[in-house]
């Protein structure tokens, strides 16, 4: 149940990620498990566009809520940083749908 629930999340980060690479694809796939610092170095790809990686804020956005909600513990000041100017750059309704993702995404690591 919990690997659908997974891959309905990884289905809302748009149909852009099906040209991510296989490496990106497998990297998305360990940050949704929770890590920490693979968490982080996704947002940044998806904020730029690179390491094979489509360029998608409203994802990023949403990882970067993640790590503050499921790695509270460890994030620290720049973390908090990143997630207002990632998370600026968005539009309202654009902002509405990361904060969907982003709980999403922290329910289905908290069972």
């Amino acid at each position: 149940m919990k690997k659908l629930f997974i891959l309905i999340t990884l289905s809302l980060f748009s149909l852009a990620s099906f040209s991510m690479t296989d490496k990106a694809q497998k990297e998305l796939e360990k940050a949704l498990k929770g890590d920490y610092q693979t968490l982080r170095n996704v947002a940044f790809a998806m904020e730029q566009g690179s390491f094979g990686h489509d360029k998608n804020l409203v994802s990023a956005c949403a990882l970067r809520r993640v790590i503050l909600f499921v790695n509270s513990d460890k994030a620290d000041d720049t973390d908090y940083a990143n997630e207002l100017i990632t998370c600026k750059n968005i539009h309202a309704t654009e902002n509405r749908q990361a904060w969907e993702i982003a709980l999403t995404i922290t329910k289905s690591l908290s069972n």
